[in-house]
């Protein structure tokens, strides 16, 4: 009897370094990323625009999605004069894909895609699953395979500094929820009213 409890807490112990062994080695079948670690933060406009608009948003965020189309009047009238700003602020707690989709979007930065991908994000919202994810990096052209392709950086989770940081800055402006804009660091109450707020500034100087 003694024997035969030996040999099956050597079997069970057996299958689970197998398995331990098997974890492992899937793990590290996925190539390591090594590319674009200091790529530039992604803005449009002139750097030395004399206004500023920055957005705090959540690509999984409804609202930031109706924002879109009020964002993209403004920069189609007001893009020459006028330096724009992303910073991600998924709401992780009620977004569970955001995290994830903002990643994504810094790896297809580093690629020089990242408003492409941005526009993609929104215009597919909410399906932001790994395989949706690459598809849309694929639609881009994107490199996916490799140590420097997309699926490397948003498997590895390469960016997650570059969130958590616009995160920690969302944070210390007292963000409550997206979206969320600043024109010339003054936090706007009303983003359906960015373009009238805007042609104000330049009026008034």
């Amino acid at each position: 009897m003694r024997l035969s409890k030996q040999i099956w807490w050597w079997g069970g112990g057996l299958v689970v370094i197998v398995a331990l062994v098997g974890i492992l080695m899937a793990a590290s079948s996925k190539p390591p990323y090594r590319g674009g670690d200091e790529t530039a933060r992604p803005t449009q406009g002139p750097t030395d625009a004399t206004l500023v608009l920055e957005e705090f948003s959540d690509f999984q965020c409804p609202a930031c999605k109706s924002a879109q189309s009020t964002l993209k009047d403004v920069l189609a009238t007001f893009g020459d004069r006028l330096n724009f700003r992303y910073y991600h602020f998924p709401l992780v707690t009620i977004h569970t894909q955001a995290f994830r989709a903002a990643l994504a979007a810094e790896c297809a930065n580093d690629q020089g895609k990242f408003w492409e991908y941005h526009d993609l994000l929104f215009d597919n919202q909410p399906n932001f699953s790994r395989d949706d994810l690459v598809a849309y990096a694929r639609q881009l052209d994107l490199n996916i395979d490799g140590e420097s392709g997309f699926a490397a950086c948003l498997d590895a989770r390469a960016k997650t500094d570059i969130v958590r940081a616009d995160m920690r800055e969302g944070d210390n402006r007292n963000i409550g929820g997206t979206p969320t804009f600043f024109l010339n660091g003054e936090m706007v109450e009303d983003w359906s009213k960015l373009k009238e707020l805007i042609q104000a500034k330049l009026i008034g100087g």
